[in-house]
């Protein structure tokens, strides 16, 4: 069974589910792993450089000579005075090296590390004798290290592709993309992570946008009823079920959980906070409000799509809402685990130190998912004489199709 298709299974994706998901950082909600193919790309080119910077001079000489003597059969009796070693390592077919007869110098080290360079759009400078470097995207690493940076050029390439992805699939990932420092997300996918089974088999679909909702053309037919099986009001897709479907508790919950993890912080902070309290003469309630130099702090907690566009309206309608009555400080969390940037504008004000804040912004993430998990389980039981002893419901079989 291909490696691609054990990860399909492992996260319960279907199979167009799309492949930089796998390989994409985990930062951004992928799964971080790496490509056989690739890894034996980077280990070969890796292993190529540094025999050529070997501390040991009888092992460096050997194999510059070996690397000299493999070019100038490959320029047969035309090569020119000066070598060409770094264009000819890089899989360059400049200055004459299109002419090159791969047959003539046999299948070596070097003429693999050609080929894989070549193949990962690598460039292996050897301007200083004694200084090597092989230079990819943005990265520039010494042979020594090279392997652990070509795999992030590697990974950074499919984190792209994953958040441009055209058929939807990157659109949470752009969301999780927008505060790529911490790693929380990181921490999701560790075995110390507490996310129940269940929560596993729909966050990978939820956040991919892939779902087996109504709303979704790969799922249902055009004949097919495409409303919310809860509320009937809108299209049943991702964005409707976690943010949007009327009648739903659970919602609530998810918010509360994020204001208490709030309130304890404050708290603990030394503010005397107070929760849910209308302003005077309005009827407008923030979720948090203390005085801070005099003045009325508010702190209102908001859980939408991972969406940025769907996070700055979020950050801008409370901020709209309270901001004529004293100071506001929306704190929007992602309901797939996404982070707006600008939640640390109130650590930055209060002077709340980076570990109190770092923990209390995983705890809120964490809580952001697991109240979306039990969102999507809820709706999916939707109907059933008893939603508590329900399986989860299965998925639609799909047709394999060939992986890599």
């Amino acid at each position: 069974m291909a490696k691609l298709e054990i990860f399909r299974l492992i996260c319960n994706l279907p199979n167009h589910a799309t492949v930089p998901f796998f390989y994409a950082d985990r930062r951004v909600g992928g799964l971080g792993t790496c490509r056989l193919t690739d890894d034996a790309d980077i280990w070969t080119i890796a292993r190529a450089a540094q025999l050529l910077t070997c501390r040991d001079p009888t092992v460096r000489n050997i194999c510059r000579e070996q690397l000299h003597d493999t070019i100038r059969r490959g320029f047969r009796n035309e090569h020119p005075g000066v070598l060409p070693v770094g264009d000819y390592l890089s899989g360059s077919v400049d200055r004459g090296l299109y002419r090159l007869r791969y047959a003539e110098a046999g299948s070596k080290l070097w003429t693999l590390a050609r080929q894989t360079a070549k193949r990962l759009g690598v460039r292996i400078d050897v301007s200083g004798d004694e200084n090597l470097r092989i230079v990819a995207d943005d990265v520039s690493v010494s042979p020594v290290k090279a392997v652990r940076g070509l795999r992030k050029v590697i990974r950074q390439r499919y984190t792209r592709d994953l958040i441009s992805d055209k058929s939807h699939q990157g659109v949470v990932a752009t969301g999780l993309s927008l505060e790529d420092k911490s790693k929380d997300m990181a921490r999701l996918v560790s075995c110390r992570m507490p996310l129940s089974f269940r929560d596993w088999r729909y966050l990978h679909r939820a956040r991919l946008d892939i779902l087996p909702l109504r709303g979704h053309s790969w799922f249902c037919s055009q004949e097919q009823d495409t409303s919310c099986r809860r509320c009937g009001k809108e299209n049943e897709t991702g964005f409707h079920v976690l943010n949007h479907c009327e009648g739903l508790q659970l919602a609530t919950k998810r918010h509360n959980t994020i204001q208490d993890l709030l309130e304890s912080l404050l708290v603990k902070q030394g503010h005397d906070v107070t929760i849910n309290n209308a302003i005077p003469g309005q009827r407008l309630k923030p979720d948090v409000e203390f005085q801070l130099s005099g003045s009325r702090v508010m702190v209102d907690v908001v859980v939408c799509y991972d969406q940025p566009g769907s996070m700055e309206n979020a950050y801008q309608r409370k901020y709209d809402k309270y901001s004529s009555h004293g100071r506001i400080l929306p704190q929007v969390v992602g309901s797939l685990g996404s982070w707006y940037p600008r939640n640390d504008e109130i650590r930055s004000i209060l002077g709340i130190n980076g570990r109190s804040w770092g923990a209390f912004r995983f705890k809120a993430r964490l809580a952001a998912i697991q109240g979306s998990m039990d969102m999507v389980c809820a709706h999916f039981h939707h109907g059933a004489p008893n939603p508590e002893a329900e399986d989860i419901p299965p998925f639609p079989v799909e047709t394999p199709y060939p992986v890599d």
